[in-house]
């Protein structure tokens, strides 16, 4: 399961806190506030939609969409586990610093480190600073990498 608190205002300014929810990676969000009823969100075609419940603002769909995308889908321990999904039974953010890794039962760390050292930064195009902790899985084994991105900004020429 998967919780995160989006902030946002209403219409009138006042402060707005709303709970995302997924079940499993194969169910939809759901957005709930304190005092309101659940409704469920999917993107569809690239665009976040909701599903069912009391009709929400588009605005506010939007953003909480935009905020799953941002701190969810486009996260760190969720793109490497994506990348190599049958070698990493696990990804877990341990502070905004530090992220664990643990491997799939069967996956020899002295050979997967020189692969995962080399490709792991290409999955990333933002700034990053954070240490990655990979485990074998029965946590006997385990080994260190900093990953470093610098995002490369294009310099913008005049058009003569």
């Amino acid at each position: 399961m998967t919780e995160l608190h989006y902030h946002s205002k209403d219409i009138y300014g006042n402060p707005r806190v709303c709970r995302l929810v997924q079940a499993s990676v194969d169910h939809p969000w759901c957005l709930s506030e304190e005092y309101g009823p659940e409704v469920r969100l999917t993107k569809i075609r690239g665009e976040w939609k909701q599903l069912s419940g009391e009709v929400l603002p588009k605005e506010l769909i939007r953003g909480a969409g935009a905020y799953i995308d941002r701190n969810y889908y486009e996260s760190v321990p969720l793109q490497i586990k994506l990348r190599w999904p049958k070698l990493i039974a696990s990804s877990v953010r341990q502070s905004p610093g530090e992220v664990m890794i643990v491997c799939t039962p069967g996956v020899n760390l002295a050979s997967f480190r020189p692969i995962f050292c080399k490709y792991v930064s290409q999955l990333f195009r933002e700034d990053i600073n954070v240490a990655l902790k990979v485990y074998s899985y029965d946590f006997t084994q385990d080994f260190n990498f900093r990953l470093e991105v610098k995002s490369k900004r294009e310099l913008s020429r005049p058009i003569w």
